[in-house]
């Protein structure tokens, strides 16, 4: 079976060396499959993304996870004293810290690869392919399924990730309109350019794939949480409907996966030196990828990104609240975060983790805008209680509408910063159909090593600035112009 998987992996090598042609599959008599191990292999080599952690001597920014998506959001800010050292990878992050026109500009002025969008694609090429080749195994059983399943939650989990960075957040009067991103669900080489589907599109072939993958993988025991099951999918699909804001779809999402053995961390029981997030934790559903946070962000006597201000006046009780004396680490340059310490606790992904906090912070928002205001507040109670030290947690019995909203949107942010949700999070606000919340954003600018601030970068608040990353220059040179751009203006710059 080695063997086979090789041939795999030269062939894709050949087929997709050349920019932008990861929408054009290679035909299925080029493919050779046995059994459904064949395909099993095939998933976990080119379907699933690697998971490891990246130091900051490995980081070239090479790579599919869009970590760089921590530092367009609210919760950084360049430290007191940054420390730019020689990577390739830093100097490519700095252009999204500062909303550029086109960020991944080196410093000499070079557009580099977009490793993100044309990786995204490589892998839903890959599970095309399985998805078109796994019915001839039906007779397999379980396998079946399970294959089936895993390779419909990935190309989900990749659309998601490509329509949230590539294209408008997710607004219910425009979403037929929006332009999206290409959808490619067959093997097949299809001589076409590919277009820009609509966002509604693009969101209705994640749902649809999710609810598939749920009935696929119903009752299948992964042997770890780095191989998705059930309550992935049914978690990654209640955050598609709170996106979309479909409360009820959810709240149902969210009862469903609380049904199951997971069960909420009390922060009060680990001890100083524990990694909040860790694969062994029983908040832990799903998680694959690399953690390359501290390469990017920076610790110890290397911050380059701090904690922003905004970030360290949201926590309401630094003293009582786990989550800050866990996961802060405080430093004379600016404090970072230390959610994880230790790769041998149990690595986990910086942007492609799903865990059962987020379940609770789902409920939550959708009964709280449903105005389920009583249910909102028991679940939310439930969760500060495994959050703050004992009779600290806020009381938030008196908190009602648009208040309650505010307080749930920032635990959510307290809880989940740094782990890819927040960039998100501000777009879907920006959009959201009840108590909107649409907010500039500023980045201060330092000089290296004396830190000095001697101007800041601003977001407008959406739909102005760039709220919206551009589409891969390769993308639009090997499609002739048929692929519509973004218009994404240059950042607004202040010097003091």
């Amino acid at each position: 079976m080695k063997k086979i998987v090789n041939i795999f992996g030269v062939l894709w090598s050949v087929l997709l060396v050349s920019c932008g042609d990861f929408l054009e599959e290679y035909p299925r008599d080029l493919l050779y499959v046995n059994s459904i191990s064949d395909l099993s292999e095939l998933l976990v080599g080119d379907g699933y993304m690697i998971s490891r952690e990246i130091g900051e001597d490995e980081d070239k920014g090479e790579t599919t996870i869009a970590s760089w998506i921590h530092l367009m959001d609210d919760d950084v800010q360049l430290s007191s004293k940054p420390v730019y050292w020689e990577s390739l990878g830093n100097a490519l992050y700095l252009g999204y810290y500062e909303w550029l026109k086109l960020p991944g500009t080196s410093e000499n002025g070079s557009i580099e690869n977009d490793y993100v969008w044309s990786g995204l694609y490589e892998h839903i090429a890959s599970l095309n392919v399985i998805l078109d080749e796994v019915e001839a195994f039906q007779d397999a059983g379980s396998d079946y399924h399970r294959v089936k399943g895993e390779a419909l939650f990935l190309r989900a989990t990749y659309y998601f990730w490509l329509v949230n960075l590539y294209a408008k957040p997710y607004a219910s009067g425009t979403a037929t309109t929006d332009l999206g991103v290409p959808i490619k669900v067959s093997s097949e080489v299809e001589d076409k350019d590919f277009v820009r589907d609509p966002v509604a599109d693009v969101y209705d072939l994640i749902e649809t794939d999710l609810l598939n993958s749920i009935v696929e993988l119903k009752g299948i025991v992964q042997p770890s949480v780095y191989r998705a099951n059930e309550s992935a999918a049914r978690a990654l699909l209640s955050r598609v409907y709170l996106y979309k804001g479909e409360w009820e779809g959810c709240d149902k999402q969210c009862d469903t996966i609380m049904q199951a053995t997971y069960r909420l961390q009390d922060l009060n029981t680990l001890s100083s030196n524990s990694s909040i997030l860790s694969s062994k934790s029983p908040e832990t559903i799903f998680s694959q990828g690399e953690y390359r946070l501290n390469a990017m962000v920076g610790f110890k006597s290397k911050v380059t990104y701090a904690l922003s201000n905004d970030l360290e006046a949201a926590f309401l009780d630094k003293s009582s609240d786990q989550r800050y004396s866990l996961g802060v680490e405080l430093s004379s340059y600016g404090n970072y975060p230390s959610k994880f310490k230790r790769w041998s606790d149990g690595g986990v992904s910086d942007c492609n983790l799903i865990r059962y906090a987020e379940v609770y912070l789902n409920k939550a928002e959708a009964l709280a805008m449903s105005d389920e205001e009583e249910g909102a507040r028991e679940v939310m109670n439930s969760f500060l209680a495994t959050r703050y030290s004992a009779g600290s947690a806020p009381d938030i019995q008196s908190k009602t509408g648009k208040d309650l909203v505010d307080f749930i949107r920032n635990e959510r942010r307290l809880e989940l910063c740094f782990e890819g949700h927040r960039w998100f999070d501000l777009r879907r606000y920006s959009v959201s159909s009840k108590y909107p919340d649409a907010k500039p954003l500023k980045h201060e600018m330092r000089v290296k090593d004396s830190g000095i601030a001697y101007g800041y970068y601003e977001l407008q608040a959406y739909p102005n600035g760039g709220w919206v990353l551009p589409i891969p220059t390769y993308e639009l040179q090997f499609t002739d112009g048929n692929m519509v751009n973004n218009e994404r203006p240059d950042p607004v710059y202040v010097e003091y």
